[in-house]
């Protein structure tokens, strides 16, 4: 927005320039924030162009629908921006295109949103719950179902102790035959193939039961 001036063209020529898959898309003050949020990953406001009322509306009004804005003004004032937002990133004249883009990087990369994955990590351990997937210093575990499944009832709650009894109702549910001593079988399974002399994720709480131990862990 505002980009109408000869030195506000050669700066967007020479953002174009650094990234040539860069797509400029011209707004107005009548855009409003759902076209911005919805068409956009970002915001270039030249404020010596915005008009007499100055880009603080504009500004603000692209950071409250969720767009980085990259502010470029002519003195060092801000004319009612609120810097402190996250959203928002201002340049002052003179700058550079590499400062621009730069930027307009840092405030996109704020904005970006957060992977969430669904895996526990203990050490060297990985437990890949959407690819119900088990790998030890980077190489696969091959386990059963019902292995997997205790494993990753552990491990998601180390240094908690549960009773065989306990984790026969949360593990296997009604699906168990033979009584507590399917856990302990199950149990012994498991330590012969992730516990080696580095590691003893699966510890014994004598009379009581088992429980996760994280390495490095305090539990």
């Amino acid at each position: 927005m505002g980009f109408a001036d000869a030195e506000s063209e050669r700066l967007a020529a020479g953002l174009n320039a650094l990234d040539p898959s860069l797509k400029l898309v011209p707004f107005t003050a009548e855009t409003s924030k759902d076209e911005l949020a919805s068409s956009v990953e970002g915001a270039l406001v030249w404020g010596a162009g915005t008009g007499l009322a100055g880009p603080s509306g504009i500004v603000h009004a692209a950071a409250d629908a969720g767009v980085p804005v990259v502010v470029i003004l002519p003195v060092v004032a801000l004319e009612g921006i609120t810097a402190a937002r996250e959203e928002i990133e201002i340049c002052f004249l003179p700058c550079t295109a590499e400062e621009v883009a730069l930027r307009l990087g840092i405030a996109m990369s704020r904005n970006a949103p957060t992977e969430i994955t669904n895996t526990i990590i203990h050490g060297d351990l990985v437990i890949d719950c959407d690819r119900y997937e088990v790998t030890l210093r980077g190489r696969k575990v091959d386990l059963t179902y019902k292995e997997y499944e205790l494993l990753k009832y552990l491990a998601s709650n180390p240094g908690r102790v549960f009773s065989r009894e306990s984790l026969l109702r949360s593990v296997w549910e009604y699906d168990y035959f033979g009584g507590t001593r399917t856990v302990d079988v199950h149990i012994r399974r498991l330590r012969s193939k992730i516990d080696d002399v580095t590691n003893n994720f699966i510890e014994t709480q004598w009379n009581v039961g088992y429980r996760f131990r994280s390495p490095g862990g305090s539990n």
